[in-house]
């Protein structure tokens, strides 16, 4: 059994990483415009840690980050974030501990459902309030998905980094 100190140092390094992933989210990522889209890494975060996690500790991983996202985002409600990310965390943790490897691929595999997840939770709070654009939205999370999925050759590295660092079971 691994100190608490040890755990508390790892998941604060995590969250370190984190903040640095939103850095570049807000200050690079943000102000990259194709087709009118931006990319949008913050679903790709909680799922990336899932995978390297499992779906227990990223789903909680993913429950504070969706906590902090909901308090600093805009979104279609408040919980928004707090709702969709523990579940994309989840789909993503399951999916990664049957996979045979956490490499690029299901990297790619899992953060492609958590921002597809988004987008679908996105369209089903648009459809619940009426809303007529669906084919519209669906292009958009598309889109976005397309934008994002290139910056995981920056999330990849600096998340197996820590994992690997800090790997040991608790």
């Amino acid at each position: 059994m691994l100190p608490k100190s040890y755990v508390v140092f790892k998941w604060v390094v995590y969250a370190i990483a984190t903040l640095f992933l939103c850095a570049l989210q807000s200050l690079l990522l943000n102000h990259i415009r194709v087709l009118g889209l931006t990319p949008f890494l913050y679903p790709v975060l909680p799922a990336a840690v899932a995978m390297f996690e499992g779906s227990r500790r990223g789903t909680v991983f993913a429950l504070l980050f969706g906590i902090a996202c909901d308090l600093l985002l805009p979104a279609p409600f408040r919980g928004f974030f707090t709702l969709i990310f523990p579940v994309a965390a989840f789909v993503a943790g399951g999916v990664a501990e049957r996979l045979a490897s956490r490499g690029f691929l299901c990297a790619l595999i899992v953060s492609s459902l958590g921002l597809l997840l988004t987008g679908c939770f996105r369209m089903f709070v648009q459809i619940l309030s009426g809303g007529q654009y669906l084919a519209l939205m669906a292009r958009i999370t598309l889109g976005e998905a397309a934008l994002t999925l290139p910056a995981l050759l920056i999330v990849l590295p600096v998340y197996r980094m820590i994992f690997r660092r800090c790997a040991a079971d608790y």
